[in-house]
């Protein structure tokens, strides 16, 4: 079991309680399971107490045992009840009420939160620390980023897995399972976290021919018509035939973090509005890779990319059919799909070295399908750089 090292522990938290101190918030109390896993490499049933200096405590309900061995954290408190939590603040924080504390009031429940506020902490103020713990997590270290290209690899497996399956009559479904099978004999989890609320991701959107132009219910550029409407996106019951493009859009976990890619396959040469459609994504790369370098704004970024598509009039279902086109063009990764820094409309984040994202142009255009390809790219000081290694080139199979 690979283990997140002690060092990466220590620089989070001494990051994170900086930002405490900043914005005067005596104590944060971390409870989501991504931003626990972050703060102290586990996902043990526990609140993390973090105070804006000193040491924090681990106070976990089950297993204390699996806690003690795989987060470097220390002291792990046993919680019996949650009425133990206020004298712990207090140790921690090393003063009692009234405090400022902070909490994750973005994925918290409501019914937690009023709990915290109105029984355990009447006395203190409860703040949103949920945009501090984004902050911090945003941009990766290197064990990170190692973390991240181990997830590439997988998503390197399934995409070369996709010539040697892909055949006419073959199901949607079929091919689905069998680049599951892949993925997960390379490392792959099985799952992918999304702090959204009601979004919701697993493996990936494989889609194929004009069935893949449906429109997504999500806020995301591709959706597929999945096989029941209690899940309805991703793969279908069609069987693939001749001219179809197919897009395989996988979300790769390795350790907890995540890859994200597209690359496209054909059965035989695609339509040339397609084949089109695919040129002007490679340009969009290669403008993107170049433009996002330290210092650049993201809303701007997406600007110009968006008026570059304008200029060679290629807006019609860009980012979705018809005018179900979603505003962005990037999206943070890491831990979560749907992590910080954004490339969409009005965004106002400064890119720095070391923030992840992935850019995924495409185009879905009804009765037609899908083109445009996606990788993870990482923030260094002479731009964008690609994790992904898997080549860009549209397969055409014959």
């Amino acid at each position: 079991m690979l283990l997140v090292p002690p060092s990466e522990i220590a620089q989070r938290i001494v990051a994170f309680q900086s930002l405490l101190a900043a914005h005067q918030v005596d104590a944060a109390i971390i409870r989501q399971n991504t931003d626990l896993y972050y703060f102290s490499g586990t996902v043990q049933d526990g609140w993390l107490l973090i105070p804006a200096s000193g040491k924090p405590f681990f106070v976990v309900r089950r297993d204390v045992t699996r806690a003690e061995q795989q987060s470097p954290l220390r002291p792990i408190v046993s919680l019996e009840t949650l009425k133990q939590l206020p004298s712990l603040i207090d140790e921690a924080s090393g003063r009692s009420s009234p405090r400022t504390l902070g909490m994750e009031l973005d994925v918290l429940p409501t019914n937690t939160f009023f709990f915290f506020d109105e029984k355990l902490f009447p006395k203190d103020r409860i703040v949103d620390v949920s945009g501090l713990v984004r902050q911090v997590r945003m941009v990766k270290s290197p064990w990170e980023l190692e973390m991240m290209r181990g997830a590439a690899a997988i998503s390197h497996a399934v995409a070369q897995a996709v010539p040697h399956i892909v055949q006419e009559g073959l199901r949607e479904w079929d091919l689905l399972a069998e680049l599951e099978k892949t993925a997960r004999r390379a490392g792959h989890l099985g799952f992918a976290r999304v702090r959204g609320f009601n979004l919701e991701i697993y493996f990936g959107h494989v889609l194929s021919g004009p069935e893949a132009a449906e429109a997504a219910y999500a806020d995301q550029p591709t959706g597929g018509p999945g096989i029941s409407p209690a899940f309805s996106q991703g793969s279908g019951s069609r069987t693939l035939r001749r001219g179809d493009l197919v897009s395989v859009d996988t979300m790769m976990n390795h350790n907890g973090y995540l890859n994200d890619q597209t690359r496209n396959f054909s059965l035989g040469p695609p339509a040339q509005e397609l084949q089109d459609r695919y040129a002007m994504c490679r340009e969009l790369h290669h403008q993107l890779r170049e433009s996002a370098v330290p210092g650049a704004v993201t809303g701007e970024l997406y600007e110009h990319l968006v008026e570059r598509v304008r200029k060679a009039g290629r807006l019609e279902h860009f980012m979705g059919p018809h005018d179900s086109g979603v505003s962005f063009l990037g999206h943070g990764l890491g831990l979560e799909v749907d992590e910080f820094p954004f490339i969409a409309k009005g965004q106002k984040i400064v890119l720095r070295e070391g923030m992840t994202f992935a850019f995924e142009p495409k185009w879905v255009i009804p009765g037609v399908g899908v083109a445009g390809f996606e990788n993870t790219y990482v923030v260094t000081a002479q731009g964008a750089e690609p994790l992904n290694v898997t080549p860009e080139d549209l397969v055409i199979l014959e």
